[in-house]
């Protein structure tokens, strides 16, 4: 593997690692009981959908589905963005920002191993839609022709640099318990006091934005975006 590159990854991966939802979610799960295990369990699940999403890119799945999308037809593809939008205007409208207040509390003191796993991974998918340097360091991993096994090396380089701050968060934690602790705890309480409205009331916006945009291509053949 070429020096150059491996420097390029490195720094990209510095920059991409720098990424807040994750630290809030792992601040979350720093609340818990026995919150190292879980955290250890939160990462893993981010690193095994980074890692897993980055082998299937490399290996040409965006190309598969790049040719599913077209092969789909303009008018299916706005069709489906518009059950897409009208979902999640379902969801806002459903979701109700209390009960799921008081819900998060509870259940984020007894969260299983499992679930902090799967947390990390649900993290991981939704920051995948817009993890920009991530997709560059693909780009520059598939543009180097490596063989297979190399791709592998280098991805796996990329995210062990990425993973570092979420570690280093957790060492933090470990050093200044009690004061961490302490500060973790006002900080939930913001998030989860704010948090369920930004949910709420983005998911409204953002389906509105996409069913007004599809629908106004299925009526006049017109698009907002």
């Amino acid at each position: 593997m070429d020096v150059s590159l491996l420097v390029a990854l490195i720094g990209i991966a510095v920059v991409d690692s720098l990424n807040p939802s994750l630290f809030i979610a792992q601040f979350y799960i720093l609340t818990t009981v026995r919150p190292v295990v879980r955290v250890i369990a939160y990462i893993a699940g981010v690193l095994v959908v980074n890692f897993v999403g980055g082998v299937l890119i490399v290996s040409g799945a965006r190309a598969v589905i790049g040719t599913f999308f077209s092969d789909l037809g303009i008018t299916a593809q706005y069709g489906l963005q518009l059950a897409v939008g009208l979902l999640l205007i379902a969801f806002g409208v459903w979701m109700r920002v209390n009960r799921m207040q008081i819900g998060a509390g509870r259940q984020l003191k007894s969260m299983k191993l499992g679930a902090a796993f799967g947390f990390g991974m649900l993290v991981m998918v939704n920051e995948l839609t817009t993890a920009l340097p991530y997709f560059v360091a693909i780009e520059r991993i598939a543009a180097a022709n490596l063989p297979p096994a190399l791709n592998i090396v280098a991805l796996a380089v990329y995210n062990l640099v990425f993973a570092l701050p979420l570690f280093g968060f957790l060492l933090a934690f470990l050093a200044v318990r009690d004061r961490f602790a302490t500060w973790i705890t006002r900080a939930n309480d913001w998030i989860a006091r704010w948090m369920p409205r930004l949910i709420k009331y983005g998911s409204l916006a953002f389906g509105a934005l996409l069913s007004v945009n599809a629908g106004a291509y299925l009526v006049a053949g017109v698009t907002l975006l």
